[in-house]
């Protein structure tokens, strides 16, 4: 069975080069149904991702004695197999088409397919954690498996809800893209039992922030690039039409001049055309929402140096100032 290839974002990394390429062979042969179209669906997923999070779970066990040690690469491959589980079944809920620009599992191969290939997937991530016998890792494992149910069960309480608000979007995000990157950070400081529980606080704080700048970022630039996908022929504003409000559409709903428009346009849910999405996209344009947005982000940021700087190895605090600049900085 073939190994995936290192994505490119990480060759300016070449300490990760031989580690990650380690997890993603610990990734490929955790699994093997057997099952040709679930084989297939599975192989589709772990082809696709950055490996954003193993990464950070390879980068922060610079904090320990041994760094990239190799219980840190089992551990970030159990966290990154936890994450294309999650991505499977949202797509599942949310009757996506579309993930990471290609057709998703369950529109290609069907929901039943999709859901035996979730949950085989977390099968491997619990293989993956017995295999690195680290206590504390099955301990935060369970912690962020409930975040990330609380999270979804969040966004299903908020969905199509016009008069939902950020607080509550936010505590959605925490409990899903955020508790995932506290993971991967976390993951990487326990790999070996050197780690206080001073320094693992301020991990997981870093681990929260980055997560929650990382899922607000994406708010932006998904909302940003409605008008540019419109003119690829490319689907668009698909969460308002899963009545998934992000960030940009929550602040435009606080926004007293033009919030009767904003949710006379929401309420026609699936049914809202491409041209009304744009109406939409360009009275949120024209409001505050994305200055509002941008301010919120710009304070993250400087939130994240912030805890960044209170890592005690310089060398990590440098890679991540890196990393940080990478993902602040991509395009969509």
């Amino acid at each position: 069975m073939s190994t995936p290839t290192l994505p490119n974002i990480w060759k300016t990394f070449p300490e990760l080069k031989e580690p990650l390429q380690a997890v993603l062979v610990e990734m490929s042969s955790s699994w093997h149904l057997g099952f040709t179209e679930i084989d297939d669906a599975i192989r589709l997923q772990l082809n696709a991702g950055k490996l954003v999070r193993p990464a950070l779970t390879l980068l922060f066990s610079e904090l320990t004695n041994q760094p990239y040690n190799a219980r840190a690469v089992s551990l970030g491959a159990s966290v990154e197999l936890l994450h294309l589980a999650t991505l499977i079944h949202d797509d599942i809920i949310d009757d996506s088409k579309l993930r990471r620009g290609h057709e998703s599992i369950q529109s290609q191969f069907g929901k039943d397919t999709a859901v035996y290939a979730g949950d085989y997937l977390l099968t491997g991530m619990f293989s993956l954690l017995n295999n690195a016998d680290n206590t504390k890792a099955n301990q935060l494992s369970l912690a962020a498996l409930k975040e990330i149910l609380f999270g979804e069960l969040v966004q299903k309480q908020n969905r199509y809800d016009v008069n939902t608000n950020f607080t509550s979007y936010l505590s959605q995000i925490q409990g899903k893209t955020a508790a995932l990157f506290r993971l991967s950070v976390s993951f990487g400081a326990i790999s070996e039992n050197t780690y206080t529980d001073d320094m693992l606080s301020i991990v997981s704080q870093l681990g929260e922030n980055m997560g929650v700048t990382f899922q607000l970022l994406d708010d932006y630039l998904d909302f940003e690039s409605i008008t540019e996908h419109l003119s690829l022929g490319k689907p668009i504003g698909q969460d308002i039409r899963n009545g998934i409000y992000t960030a940009p559409v929550l602040f435009a709903l606080e926004d007293e001049e033009i919030n009767t428009e904003v949710k006379a346009l929401l309420t026609k849910r699936d049914d809202i055309t491409n041209e009304e999405m744009i109406i939409l996209h360009d009275l949120i344009n024209n409001s505050q929402a994305m200055s509002k947005l941008s301010l919120l982000l710009s304070d993250y940021s400087q939130s994240l140096d912030t805890l960044i700087k209170q890592l005690p190895n310089p060398k990590l605090q440098d890679q991540l100032q890196h990393v940080s600049q990478l993902l602040l900085n991509r395009d969509k």
